[in-house]
């Protein structure tokens, strides 16, 4: 717990202004547009939320050595080691995605003009988690249901004719090309902690399962009459509910050891797992003529069982010796992506090209500080750089920030994380007789919100 001091009861009128200026830059802050990445991907690996509670996101995650609520007891068990009472906890978060695909435009003399936007795909994705931690000291227990996985994605592609003068620019709307993603893979489980003077030991157990996963793709013609620029000639839009087919166990296990008042270090573990489903929509294959991994839209059902690697994660808290209430967390994670495995069922033909794209290993470097502006009001802000298992091109920075409230035994707390990458990628619906356009530049972009409330009792 970070130990907070005790404020002047005189207050200046800049020190009675200053949390409403710190409000009013959050809310700012939350209500700007929303920045860059949805990914493609996405059903290739499985996007990993893993933050939930508000403190925990505008931390980037970095904070594993310390206790935030029920829904941080699977990053690290041992962190709720401790901790007396009760603490009740609840977050709603919302994921905003932003996709936009351009091909170049090059004139007669080979330069390259500019960039032209053909897509412009938006997606949200809600989230919503929960728990609560009970503890005497030395023993502490948490239940906690929270968002781990999300397959999300959104695509919708205009498609239009050609016309010539004098219809200059008045180019009419063929149809769409739709690719459509939702839904969460929750996790639900039990964690407890327990300490040991300066070191605490905590385990974890959990099982996930689907909700709201859904597929849709297809293309809408709206003009029969011209389909040449159509993926497909003709009518083509499908939809499915899918579920997991088995019932994933993680264990999560953790270590804490405090270095006198100033120093703790940490160490966690979180074991495989595999998911299996039988979807019609996406499921991951390997191109080897574009030397690249894809989604192949299947028309008959597949099984599938995807196989996500172990993480090892190392964490850092260095409270200042000053009398400044504040923390700085680092944490390096730590998977090998050479063990993710795809294998499909037996009614896959032959034809179809198993996913054998050579995945690297992957580290994530996170940090964060915190820091009371006063009794009642933390300022928090976070980095964090995140290597693509895929390919060094899609790795990531991602940064957060976020503040809140406290007053008693009541705390609200608010967070926003941004995030962008931009790659080349080929065309993901080829119009009828073309080949694919390949390497065209997207840019993915990514806005998550969270807002938590907690009560200790």
């Amino acid at each position: 717990m970070i130990k907070l001091h005790k404020m002047n009861d005189k207050k200046t009128p800049m020190d009675a202004t200053r949390p409403t200026r710190i409000f009013s830059m959050v809310v700012l802050l939350l209500i700007s547009s929303t920045l860059f990445a949805q990914s493609y991907f996405n059903p290739l690996l499985m996007n990993q939320l893993g933050l939930s509670h508000s403190r925990d996101v505008a931390l980037s995650g970095a904070n594993t050595s310390d206790y935030s609520s029920a829904m941080s007891t699977f990053s690290n068990p041992a962190n709720q080691a401790g901790f007396v009472g009760l603490k009740l906890s609840g977050s709603v978060g919302a994921i905003t995605t932003n996709e936009n695909r351009s091909f170049p435009a090059i004139d007669q003399f080979g330069d390259v003009v500019t960039n032209n936007i053909y897509v412009v795909s938006k997606g949200i994705q809600n989230t919503f988690s929960g728990g609560a931690t009970w503890g005497r000291g030395q023993l502490s227990l948490s239940l906690a249901s929270t968002p781990f996985l999300t397959p999300a994605f959104a695509f919708k592609e205009e498609i239009r004719g050609s016309l010539y003068s004098p219809n200059i620019n008045r180019d009419p709307l063929l149809g769409y090309h739709h690719l459509n993603q939702a839904g969460v893979v929750q996790s639900s489980g039990v964690s407890m902690g327990t300490a040991f003077r300066s070191l605490s030991v905590g385990l974890g157990m959990r099982l996930l399962h689907g909700a709201g996963l859904e597929n849709e793709w297809g293309i809408s013609v709206l003009d029969s009459a011209d389909v040449s620029a159509l993926a497909a000639g003709s009518n083509l839009l499908k939809a499915e509910s899918w579920e997991l087919d088995n019932t994933p166990f993680i264990v999560n296990m953790g270590v804490i050891k405090d270095f006198g008042l100033h120093w703790r270090v940490s160490a966690s573990y979180q074991t495989a797992y595999s998911i299996e489903s039988t979807r019609q929509g996406a499921n991951p294959f390997y191109d080897p003529t574009l030397d690249l991994p894809l989604l192949e839209w299947t028309s008959d059902s597949i099984g599938s069982t995807i196989s996500i690697p172990a993480r090892l994660e190392l964490g850092l808290r260095m409270k200042p010796s000053n009398s400044l209430p504040t923390a700085v967390y680092l944490s390096l994670a730590y998977q090998d992506w050479t063990q993710y495995e795809v294998s499909y069922g037996d009614s896959l033909m032959d034809a179809d090209s198993p996913f054998e794209y050579p995945m690297q290993e992957a580290f994530t470097l996170s940090g964060g500080i915190e820091h009371w502006v006063n009794e009642n009001v933390p300022f928090r802000a976070g980095f964090k750089w995140v290597e693509s298992p895929l390919d060094r091109e899609l790795s990531q920075a991602v940064l957060s920030g976020g503040s809140g409230w406290k007053s008693g035994p009541l705390q609200f707390d608010v967070a926003i994380q941004l995030s962008s990458v931009g790659y080349r990628y080929y065309d993901i619906f080829v119009p009828v007789g073309m080949s694919a356009n390949s390497y065209e530049n997207v840019r993915e972009s990514k806005t998550t919100y969270s807002a938590s409330v907690s009560y200790t009792l």
